[in-house]
């Protein structure tokens, strides 16, 4: 009997599969279920997104394309690039991906082997610890303190370097927590990656959703960052084309010919009438994103307000992304708590400890997951829950 590699034995499942599967389990039991854990939008992609797309199906787009991606489409992710994030690139500084996700993947993938450290600035995204497992690297944990909202800092980075530190990988708005790092803190970040030539992985995937006076700052656009920093985008979010998988990563050239090699011999190329949406997306009406945006401005205080009115429930504001990530004091925990909303309640949430260690104590809510009013409702079937705890 063939037994998996070792690098698989410490890979664990996203934290939404159990809570997930169990809620479709309900669901079609007939238990009404509210999902309020995957970041996937509700929203339909936009119809002139979906009939580009469709056109370019008619027009026989059906075939292979160049492992790069489409020049149409890496053209327009280029004009993106310089008028949102301060980039001047041109198309050999886009590799186009089956996803953000594989981006991210090949980013790790192609630059991290056996016994490399890894910086995690932790909360944060639930795959980023084990794509670097897979990669036979090791994660280092950056805990970050929620009584500083999780802010980064130099010193705190400094002190998880050792002479086998290789990457720094954050993401920009923060998945949990909704943190939008300042300019001191990308400074901040640039200066430890600088001072130990480190290559740096940015997960942009939420900068068009930030909030109040916050302002989102592309890294590889401080000074000397370009050169060593692959920017991972994505369509999922502000364009609703999670099952499109179009993402890409950017970067300078050289940096992006090691990802190359791995996207040739894995998923080779993405598929053309996709980067035609793609394109259609980049190019077309944006209102939809201010739309969508305003609706998660409005949810995020009404949601965390309602959460602080109960005893045992603590949730910050945050100042991006599309989620708020509560602190709770019953003594369960995340994993079994966001299994008793389930089968209490009918609603699901992501356990904090999916997040990392210092995740365990939170669960995550998403706010684009559900259609506002089924978002609320959730929320008032989670205060109840407290409530019952605390009653």
């Amino acid at each position: 009997m063939a037994t998996p590699a070792v690098r698989i034995e410490n890979v664990q499942p996203p934290a939404t599969i159990a809570a997930g599967d169990r809620a479709r389990t309900l669901t079609l039991e007939g238990r009404d279920i509210i999902d309020l854990s995957q970041s996937s939008p509700y929203h339909v992609t936009p119809s002139h997104i979906v009939q580009a797309g469709i056109s370019a199906l008619e027009a026989g787009l059906t075939n292979i394309s160049s492992p790069r991606g489409e020049p149409d489409f890496r053209r327009a992710m280029a004009r993106k690039l310089a008028l949102h994030n301060q980039l001047d690139v041109d198309e050999d500084n886009v590799l186009v991906t089956p996803g953000s996700k594989q981006g991210l993947f090949y980013s790790v993938n192609a630059y991290i082997g056996e016994g490399d450290e890894v910086l995690l600035p932790e909360p944060t995204w639930v795959s980023f610890r084990q794509q670097v497992e897979l990669s036979q690297g090791r994660p280092v944990s950056v805990p970050l303190s929620e009584e500083e909202e999780y802010r980064l800092s130099y010193d705190v980075l400094k002190q998880h370097v050792t002479p086998r530190t290789k990457a720094l990988i954050i993401n920009n708005p923060n998945n949990p927590t909704g943190r939008v790092y300042s300019m001191e803190e990308l400074q901040a970040a640039a200066q430890i990656a600088t001072e130990h030539d480190l290559l740096v992985v940015c997960d942009e995937t939420y900068e068009y959703f930030v909030y109040g006076s916050q302002r989102h700052v592309t890294l590889a656009s401080l000074p000397g960052m370009w050169e060593r920093t692959l920017t991972s985008y994505t369509f999922t979010k502000a364009y609703a084309m999670s099952g499109w998988r179009l993402g890409c990563i950017v970067g300078p050239k050289e940096l992006l010919e090691p990802l190359r090699k791995v996207h040739e011999h894995t998923a080779s190329f993405v598929s053309p009438f996709v980067q035609a949406a793609g394109t259609a997306a980049l190019d077309g009406p944006q209102d939809h994103i201010e739309e969508w945006r305003q609706s998660c401005d409005i949810l995020r205080t009404e949601v965390a307000a309602r959460l602080n009115s109960v005893p045992g429930l603590a949730c910050a504001v945050p100042q991006g992304a599309t989620f708020v990530f509560p602190r709770y004091s019953a003594n369960h925990t995340s994993a079994e708590l966001a299994m008793l909303l389930i089968e209490r309640e009918g609603v699901v949430v992501t356990p904090g400890s999916g997040f990392g260690d210092c995740g365990e104590g939170h669960f995550r809510i998403a706010l684009m997951r559900s259609p506002a009013d089924r978002v609320l409702e959730g929320t008032d079937r989670i205060c109840r829950f407290f409530d019952s705890l605390s009653g």
